[in-house]
């Protein structure tokens, strides 16, 4: 497999090749009309274009001002090879680190499975775009750090050929009950590592009985398991107590703590990832919307670059390790 690299670009030194591009898979290959194609928005986007090793542009994207991911395009020789999963996931970074947070599309129906592997989730409307039938998706982001000014490493995950099949869905929750039961799902999913974030480690979630119960089997039973939990106050959970801190006390060579010392806003996220593939995620930490997948590890992925640039930032709370148990 030839191997390609995603490039951040500026359009005026760029936007022949950009052009060329989407003129051959838009307007030749899908007859989108010219003047549909060239749409005035892209001198205050931002763009990228997919180069191979041979110095090749095969594919490229753009992402708006408003946070849409568009102008989505590999050239048909280089469909499924992981192209277009590399600059969705440049796209999405970029929108990260520009302090998104959520980014949205409108996908031909046919690349709908594409991006919810991705982890876009529909919103279930449909209508026609030059004459393609289309649908909106959106993705919430994880929330990014005031200190962080680099972009995130854009994990791909392959196979030979192509993207790994993974034979999952996203699952949406809007209240309490239905976010506790997908967290406890994901938990149960645990064989070895398990990543929280989550500000207050809210009592709703994380001092549930059968959850902290599920952490302390996995914690005692397998022998190289890796609990990691990231708070952003430890104030409140030194007062209240916290059962899930005093496991931690009891099993500090499996379970730690740790704080970070970041500001909390609203669109701070609260996401657990497990091993590879699952994750749960409340985009806003607290309010009882989200989504949790048990076979998506490229949203896992994305999730865990976040948690590991946070820990390298956060340290040991001596308050923490106080606590009566």
């Amino acid at each position: 497999m030839v191997d390609t690299h995603v490039l951040k670009v500026d359009w005026f030194e760029y936007q022949n090749k950009l052009k060329e591009i989407r003129l051959e898979v838009f307007v030749q290959e899908q007859e989108v009309p010219l003047e549909e194609e060239i749409d005035g928005f892209d001198e205050g986007s931002t763009h990228f274009i997919a180069l191979n090793e041979f110095g090749q542009h095969v594919g490229c994207a753009r992402l708006l001002p408003t946070g849409q991911i568009g102008r989505m395009a590999v050239l048909k020789e280089l469909r499924g090879t992981g192209v277009g999963a590399q600059l969705l996931s440049g796209a999405v970074s970029e929108a990260q680190s520009q302090g998104f947070d959520k980014v949205f599309l409108h996908a031909q129906l046919y690349a709908e499975g594409f991006y919810r592997k991705a982890g876009f989730i529909s919103l279930g409307d449909r209508f026609m775009d030059a004459g393609i039938e289309h649908t909106t998706m959106e993705m919430m982001l994880p929330f990014t750090f005031e200190s962080a000014s680099e972009p995130l490493p854009a994990p791909v995950t392959k196979a030979a050929g192509g993207f790994v099949e993974v034979e999952s869905a996203p699952h949406t929750f809007d209240e309490q009950g239905e976010a506790l039961s997908g967290l406890a799902t994901c938990v149960s999913e645990a064989r070895r590592r398990i990543s929280i974030m989550s500000p207050y480690l809210d009592h709703d979630y994380f001092a549930d009985e059968a959850l902290v119960q599920s952490i302390s089997e996995l914690a005692r039973s397998a022998p190289k398991a890796e609990i990691r939990v990231l708070i952003m106050s430890s104030k409140f959970i030194v007062m209240r107590g916290h059962p899930l801190v005093e496991l931690a006390r009891r099993l500090d060579e499996k379970i730690s703590i740790q704080v970070l010392n970041e500001k909390i806003s609203k669109q701070t996220s609260s996401f657990v990832c497990v091993d590879q593939n699952t994750y749960w995620l409340l985009p806003d930490y607290d309010v009882p919307t989200g989504v949790y997948d048990l076979g998506n590890p490229v949203m896992n992925t994305r999730l865990q670059e976040t948690f590991q640039t946070a820990w390298n930032k956060s340290r040991v709370d001596p308050e923490l390790r106080q606590l009566s148990i």
